[in-house]
């Protein structure tokens, strides 16, 4: 074979080779998601930093209950089209949520970063900036 030929073939397959190794495994994140549940540490001057995120643990039998005793107000539930789209991890649908009263809001358990909010016969705990829902606590306004 030509020597040419055979440093070119040589050069080539090591491109090849260099490209597959900065490839991203298919199991990777993508640059930039946020690890949910999981532990991330980055290294800065030598300190490690915990950046886990942890959502709000919600009692749901308590929740109900608080919400009997404040006369929460009463709904009927979604239509069938609209509830298939109000689900955990998603953006809340704009438009269909209402807020509950102030005296009612001060009432509810309250999660840094997160806001209570009514959906038909549904409450949703949404984080507030960017309205990804995070529970859905179904037909408790019935």
């Amino acid at each position: 074979m030509n020597p040419i030929k055979l440093v070119a073939l040589s050069a080539f397959g090591v491109l090849l080779l260099n490209n597959a190794a900065f490839a991203q495994p298919d199991h990777a994140q993508a640059h930039g998601a946020r690890d949910k549940g999981q532990q991330h540490e980055s290294n800065q001057a030598g300190h490690s930093r915990d950046e886990r995120v942890d959502l709000p643990r919600i009692n749901e039998r308590e929740l109900r209950q608080l919400l009997r005793q404040h006369d929460a107000p009463r709904a009927e539930a979604l239509p069938p089209g609209i509830q298939r789209n109000l689900e955990r991890g998603k953006p809340l649908p704009p438009g269909i949520a209402k807020r509950f009263d102030a005296q009612l809001a001060s009432q509810l358990p309250r999660y840094p970063g997160y806001e209570w909010e009514r959906v038909g016969a549904d409450v949703v705990l949404i984080e507030a900036a960017t309205r990804i829902v995070v529970d859905v606590l179904v037909d408790v306004l019935r």
